[in-house]
């Protein structure tokens, strides 16, 4: 299922698949944003009508997250503006400082207890200490770039991905600068049950029933273990083809970690 997308005199808004109530099991103001820039033509964009009303602070800066995982140039002073409803998960490209009229999306029917369950979840993971694999926010800050923007590294006569310093002879990698394919192709994957998921996903993979997991090959090379989003009403195939979307992955030290997760095409 996709997201809705409505284009009109006002401008281009967008919510997400399951209506204006809910961004879903790992979605937020932040990432319907950027999905809907992906939709657009690019150009640069003010978010002084959008900061104020995310629930959570990024690890990576907005406007980093935004320009490393979209075409679009973060100025303050551009004359088109991203907007949210303050109460709603609709976000919305305008040319107007002044809050749009939103349009009507379709709501999908979707379990109160389940979205309340998972909303304390959140709240309760990001003011605590993940005890998995922690990284700090340095570290997920070099990281950015490559992992929101799929870019690689030069080694010699290979791509490598994900980043890191130096390859196994000890030589320092190239920075991130070869832009990988937006789909790739799955070459295994995994459920983790609700017992057997990380420490960092515990609180969330019960009211989900399991955390989903795919090892992908790119065309240019390169192979990436991502976690599965929106694969409620189906299952993962080897040989089959995902595409990427921008998630909430965790939270840690009062701050939301953001990353690609795998949707299923």
């Amino acid at each position: 299922m996709s997201s809705q997308f409505i284009s009109n005199d006002d401008g281009s808004f967008l919510a997400s698949q399951y209506g204006p109530h809910w961004a879903g099991p790992d979605g937020d103001r932040l990432t319907l944003a950027i999905r809907l820039l992906n939709q657009v033509p690019p150009g640069e964009i003010s978010l002084q009508c959008f900061e104020e009303y995310l629930e959570f602070t990024s690890s990576v800066s907005l406007q980093a997250v935004i320009e490393t995982a979209t075409n679009w140039k973060v100025n303050e002073k551009a004359t088109t503006m991203l907007h949210t409803h303050s109460d709603e998960f609709i976000v919305g490209i305008t040319s107007s400082i002044e809050p749009p009229t939103y349009p009507t999306f379709d709501n999908v029917e979707s379990d109160d207890g389940t979205r309340n369950d998972l909303r304390n979840s959140w709240q309760e993971e990001v003011s605590g200490v993940s005890q998995g694999a922690y990284v700090s926010q340095a570290q997920h800050m070099i990281a950015s770039a490559s992992r929101l923007g799929l870019r690689a590294q030069t080694d010699k006569d290979r791509l490598v991905w994900p980043p890191r310093q130096l390859n196994g002879a000890g030589e320092r990698i190239q920075e991130p600068t070869e832009q990988l394919s937006k789909l790739a192709t799955i070459l295994t994957w995994t459920r983790l049950s609700a017992a057997g998921a990380p420490s960092e996903f515990s609180g969330r993979a019960p009211i989900l029933g399991g955390v989903s997991t795919v090892l992908v090959e790119f065309e240019e090379g390169p192979k990436g273990v991502f976690m599965l989003a929106d694969d409620e009403s189906k299952s993962p195939e080897i040989d089959g083809t995902v595409r990427f979307e921008v998630r909430r992955l965790y939270g840690q030290d009062g701050l939301m970690h953001y990353g690609l997760k795998a949707i299923l095409c």
